[in-house]
């Protein structure tokens, strides 16, 4: 599964720009891989992830935590862009809190997921993002799986 992760970031590192997002500036990718499960929870029940966290600058981490609101069966990776404003530094476990989904993100987009506890800490979905970015040609994940909470718990940091 660590493979499956590492390799999903290498991917999405190609495409990631250096621009700063509105409001914030990125600091790292978060790839987060949910095992295969025989049967879809249909009312879109936690599953268990294991999620790589790869900064700009510093160590990478290693998360471990729970997604509600996939509704696929399937093994799935979902990539996210962490931003953080211009002032907040990036400081060992950061990314440990519960977030929940932007209730401002229109329907047919995946949404971005707000820190509760810091809501600084905003992870920008890269599901909808232009093809050759982490998206397929013609669908949109958006459309399979809508991620409402995830809980991120630190499990390692390397560095």
């Amino acid at each position: 599964m660590r493979l499956i992760c590492l390799a999903a970031l290498i991917a999405a590192t190609y495409a990631w720009t250096v621009a700063a997002a509105p409001g914030g500036v990125r600091v790292g990718l978060l790839a987060c891989t949910l095992a295969q499960q025989a049967d879809a929870p249909a009312d879109g029940s936690a599953r268990q992830a294991l999620c790589a966290f790869r900064p700009k600058k510093g160590a990478p981490e290693t998360y471990v935590g729970s997604v509600q609101g996939v509704k696929s069966s399937a093994s799935v990776t979902l990539l996210w862009r962490v931003t953080l404003p211009p002032a907040m530094s990036v400081a060992p476990g950061f990314l440990e809190q519960h977030y929940a989904a932007d209730p401002r993100t229109p329907a047919e987009h995946m949404p971005d997921l707000v820190g509760l506890t810091n809501s600084s800490v905003v992870l920008e979905s890269m599901a909808d993002k232009k093809v050759g970015s982490a998206s397929s040609k013609n669908r949109s994940l958006a459309k399979s799986i809508a991620v409402l909470r995830i809980e991120l718990k630190l499990k390692s940091t390397t560095g």
